[in-house]
């Protein structure tokens, strides 16, 4: 039996993930805020050691790292992905000092084989080259600040604590669970509900992976051999635009779903450029690939939201 912490638990990958490994035999614990929504696990809390605290909060974090003694951690937890989550002062304190206090009390943990911190394909934004696209606004978001931050802190503790940690590059998840306010989910909703849909730039293209190929990579990070200290991107390889997006699932459903598109001003956080999109070979360091295609993941998320509408009627 593995003992496993799991941060962000209520959230879109980390509740995903939650759900897998309750079926292991594995001791799973799992870190939510006291004011976290926690629809997505209401039904299998019962089945995790719940530790309702702040990263943010070191001496807290440091007690619960102690008392669990973790062998496995996978931080999920982050702030700021979303149009709502617009405050800098959380978005810091959430991504920054939450990952520093909680790899600073790993650091102090004797039973620990491996952490896998979550980056994201935003962190990329930073590298592009603006002046061969002048196109692109030059300015980067704070959520974007704060996961290059964040992955510099694995960086660091790998380095110089030589923490056993690894950072994925999540490139866009999609699927069950998936939270209002996000591409897919809102298609979801709108093609089951029968409504219209106002989507910004049709053109915006991302590479997106199903939920499950997400977790399966998560799981192989934590056990494989030698990856310590490594940057590894988690995608398909494959980009697809917002309309491809919309015409396949327009498809699968069977729907003929009204989209009112809004170009005229693309949000700056959905800026894309074709090198941001990963090479397949930064995924050859993990023993891992993704198994599920747009298509098929697109009709399993279709049936999975047919089926679960009623947990977004209050939402």
């Amino acid at each position: 039996m593995v003992k496993i912490l799991i941060t962000g638990a209520a959230g879109f990958v980390g509740a995903n993930l939650t759900r897998k490994l309750i079926k292991t035999k594995n001791e799973v614990n799992i870190i939510i805020k006291e004011t976290s929504d926690s629809w997505r696990i209401n039904d299998i809390i019962h089945n995790c050691n719940v530790h309702k605290i702040d990263l943010e909060k070191i001496n807290d974090v440091k007690d619960v790292v102690k008392k669990i003694n973790p062998e496995v951690v996978y931080h999920c937890a982050g702030h700021g992905i979303y149009s709502s989550q617009k405050y800098s002062t959380e978005i810091f304190s959430t991504n920054i000092l939450g990952t520093f206090n909680l790899l600073t009390a790993l650091n102090e943990s004797n039973n620990l084989s491996r952490v896998v911190n979550l980056g994201s394909f935003f962190e990329y934004s930073a590298k592009l080259n603006y002046n061969d696209n002048p196109n692109l606004v030059k300015s980067i978001d704070p959520y974007t600040i704060s996961k290059i931050t964040q992955t510099k802190l694995a960086e660091y503790f790998f380095n110089g604590k030589k923490l056993p940690v690894v950072t994925l590059t999540l490139f866009t998840p999609y699927g069950k669970f998936d939270s209002p306010g996000r591409l897919i989910c809102d298609l979801m909703l709108a093609i089951i509900r029968n409504k219209p849909l106002q989507i910004f730039s049709k053109y915006t293209k991302r590479d997106f992976i199903y939920i499950d190929d997400v977790i399966s990579a998560l799981e192989t990070a934590s056990r494989q051999l030698n990856i310590d200290g490594e940057i590894i991107d988690i995608g398909t390889g494959n980009e697809t635009s917002v309309e491809e997006i919309v015409n396949m699932s327009n498809q699968l459903s069977g729907n003929d779903l009204t989209i009112n598109w809004n170009d005229k001003k693309q949000p700056e956080i959905d800026i894309s450029d074709e090198s941001i999109f990963l090479g397949r070979q930064k995924m050859q360091k993990l023993n891992w690939k993704p198994c599920i295609s747009l298509e098929v993941g697109l009709r399993k998320t279709i049936e999975w939201y047919k089926q679960n509408i009623n947990l977004y009627s209050l939402l």
